[in-house]
């Protein structure tokens, strides 16, 4: 689907990320002293009456193999493995924490790391609004996008978000939404960033909610010949979630509108592909089943110009029909490390792609 337009619209993008850096700063005017919470050493001054202190610590080892076995056009054949080592040192005064870290994933068989980075970052929580400002783990979000937004490699490789988060939960349900920095503009480099929302409400099982993407791809300073790209991706979905029935230990649906709009402005046109995306997954001891479908126009358009860069979905949603069945078997199932074994079943056009993961994760 095609639909043309003579203006743009994309300047209201930077309006929006000046609305959640304000957002933010807001909150921290607004922080209250409330109860600290798991204390591990207290500072407290007597005198002067100031709010207790303590010095928190967080680590996570993530441990991944995923080795992909493709005759479809979509993906390529590949054997991701490798390990995350992350570490964080702060200091938390009632709903206030600063935290500093840093996190290395290194690809076995390569020297040196494949990615390194640094977390720095101001968090505020107190009663239903949460948000944090900095370089800050991906494991502040309530949860990741579906993998048409993220994919695995990404979960993998890029456990860092830079910029604003912002969230809002009550007993019904939660809402969030985050600016991710991703690239500043250079002689070579393009000014990338995204603006997230996720959410959903409601009751006794069934909810509503939503995923929505804006991606601003903008092009190297002084570039002759390039123009900036524009990218907007909906989700608006319906669902329901339920435990511990006698068949199943958990189980949910969910099913709804997949809506893209893409530009190049070179040629001032939008492609518009829509279709179904949905998901079901049902989980019974240590085994869990999940299946990933969507049916409509491609997805990820104007992928074979700009790849990756523009793109953070899995490449699988270039097909007008794509079906993913995930079969996991849990080794370790606790509050503080998981560790599965999975198979997974990509079917397309006329192509049944296979992988195979096992993961290991474990979190202090």
């Amino acid at each position: 689907m095609l639909i043309q337009t003579n203006y743009t619209t994309f300047a209201v993008m930077k309006h929006l990320l000046t609305l959640c850096l304000l957002s933010c700063l807001s909150l921290c005017a607004a922080a209250q002293d409330i109860a600290s919470m798991h204390t591990l050493w207290t500072l407290d001054d007597e005198h002067h009456g100031e709010s207790p202190m303590e010095v928190v610590f967080g680590a996570e080892s993530f441990n991944f193999f995923d080795n992909r076995e493709v005759h479809s056009p979509y993906q390529r054949s590949q054997t991701l493995f490798g390990s995350r080592l992350g570490v964080e040192l702060g200091l938390r005064s009632d709903a206030n924490t600063i935290m500093v870290g840093v996190t290395g994933v290194k690809d076995f068989g390569q020297s040196g790391l494949a990615h390194e980075d640094f977390t720095f970052y101001y968090h505020y929580a107190e009663g239903r609004v949460t948000g944090a400002f900095g370089s800050l783990p991906r494991t502040l979000l309530r949860r990741e996008l579906p993998d048409i937004f993220v994919s695995d490699s990404i979960r993998y490789y890029s456990p860092t978000l830079h910029g604003v988060l912002l969230q809002y939960t009550t007993e019904n349900g939660y809402a969030e939404v985050y600016c991710n920095w991703l690239g500043k503009q250079g002689e070579r480099e393009r000014e990338v960033f995204e603006i997230v929302t996720d959410g959903r409400f409601g009751s006794k099982g069934y909810y509503a909610g939503w995923c929505a993407q804006l991606l601003h791809f903008s092009v190297p300073r002084h570039a002759m010949g390039e123009q900036v790209y524009d990218k907007i991706m909906l989700n608006p979905h319906v669902g329901f979630e339920r435990s511990g029935l006698r068949w199943a230990d958990a189980i949910s649906i969910e099913g709804g509108l997949m809506l893209s709009l893409n530009r190049d402005r070179r040629y001032m046109v939008w492609q518009a592909p829509m279709g179904f995306l949905g998901e079901a997954r049902v989980r019974k001891g240590r085994v869990e089943l999940h299946e990933r479908l969507y049916a409509g126009n491609p997805q990820l358009s104007d992928y074979e110009t700009f790849g990756n860069a523009l793109h953070r979905g899995d490449p699988y949603y270039r097909s007008d029909l794509y079906s993913r069945t995930d079969i996991r078997l849990y080794l370790l199932s606790r509050p503080t490390v998981q560790c599965y074994a999975g198979a997974s079943f990509h079917l397309t056009e006329g192509a049944l792609d296979t992988s195979q993961q096992v993961i290991l994760r474990a979190t202090f």
